[in-house]
């Protein structure tokens, strides 16, 4: 990745009659950069993808790619290539052929166009198949040949449109780190859509959080994991618990807290947080908090509770535990070291907490 955009996005709007689909969009993205847009369903980022390919016109505002304004340029004159979530990969092709299609247009030699397609089908390892029957491929495969079809065309910046949605998950984690692998060797600005959290953490280089059509927050993954602008993307980036704060001293770096349920904490102000008050929210990742059956030492904070409701995921164990003066259950997670589950619902447990662990997410409205 280097210091160079390679794609600006300006105060960029997209309007479906009266329904704003992607409002006041500002983007920055570098060259060799792995960026995700993840949002829910609905919020915009596929629109906003789809503006960047030049498959959609945008209302207000500029796209520029490698410094050129992209208005009114379309798709196949862009810079760009996409691969769609559905792979659409032609059945009535093989491998080759599928590879080989948009290169068919570029006026190529039939001894350049098997050397380009030659060459792609190595970048995702699927060497050796140009004759394979497109319906003989399982679906890691199709995907693969799908990416081959778009970086055959040798685009500065590929763009994905939820390219693992459809595989299952073993092969989809394996996926991701196939791709990123790919886009690290390869040096070209990947810009992928999607809705899991956990395959834009792995991925990507930066991710922006996106919801009702406008960018809330843009950082690389272990800021938004450690430091959310508020509560709607840190509720999006994994698991959170949220508790009121009142605010008692302001210390300028860290301030002091009587936090709801564990009491006087003094915890390190977020600069991300949008708004500030002295009625704060806090929050508290599952995995930050210790839970026992008596009192643990070393801790800034603890409470007590009772459990009321346990999920085995195998790798972990999470307890939700009630307590006094909280309104919701406290999500706890621990790792399963030996496959057992230590405390069972009814169970009266402690819970301690660090003030390091404590993420302040600025005014308790915001």
């Amino acid at each position: 990745m280097t210091s160079q955009n390679i794609i600006e996005i300006s105060g960029v709007e997209k309007r479906f009659g009266t329904f704003v689909a992607v409002r006041d969009l500002n983007l920055e993205l570098k060259e060799g950069e792995f960026f995700s847009l993840l949002g829910p369903s609905g919020c915009g980022k596929t629109t906003a993808l789809r503006m960047i390919a030049g498959f959609q016109d945008h209302d207000a505002g500029t796209i520029r790619i490698a410094g050129q304004e992209m208005a009114h340029i379309p798709a196949n004159k862009r810079p760009t290539n996409m691969v769609f979530q559905s792979y659409a990969i032609f059945p009535h092709l093989n491998v080759g052929d599928n590879v080989a299609f948009g290169l068919r247009k570029l006026n190529l030699s039939k001894a350049e166009i098997k050397e380009r397609v030659a060459e792609a089908l190595e970048m995702v390892e699927l060497g050796g198949l140009q004759s394979r029957k497109a319906d003989e491929l399982s679906g890691g495969q199709r995907q693969r040949v799908a990416l081959a079809r778009a970086l055959v065309m040798r685009p500065k910046v590929l763009l994905l449109d939820e390219p693992l949605s459809a595989l299952d998950k073993n092969l989809r984690e394996a996926m991701q780190l196939e791709m990123r692998r790919l886009q690290q060797k390869l040096g070209i600005t990947f810009v992928m859509v999607t809705h899991d959290q956990y395959e834009a953490m792995t991925m990507s280089d930066r991710i922006g959080v996106m919801f009702a059509g406008k960018l809330e927050q843009v950082d690389r993954p272990e800021v938004l994991y450690s430091r959310p602008c508020n509560r709607r993307v840190a509720s999006f980036i994994g698991g959170m618990n949220f508790l009121d704060a009142r605010l008692t001293a302001d210390n300028g770096q860290s301030v002091n807290v009587d936090l709801q349920g564990f009491g006087p904490l003094t915890i390190e102000v977020n600069p991300n947080a949008l708004a500030r008050s002295p009625d704060l929210l806090a929050g508290i990742r599952p995995e930050q908090l210790e839970i026992s059956a008596t009192q643990p030492p070393g801790y800034d904070a603890c409470l007590q509770g009772n459990v009321s409701d346990i999920a085995f995921y195998g790798e972990s164990v999470h307890y939700y535990v009630r307590a006094d003066g909280v309104e919701e259950p406290i999500s706890v997670a621990v790792p399963n070291y030996f496959h057992t589950v230590d405390h069972k619902r009814g169970d009266r447990v402690w819970l301690g907490v660090q003030n390091a662990s404590v993420i302040d997410l600025g005014a308790r409205e915001a």
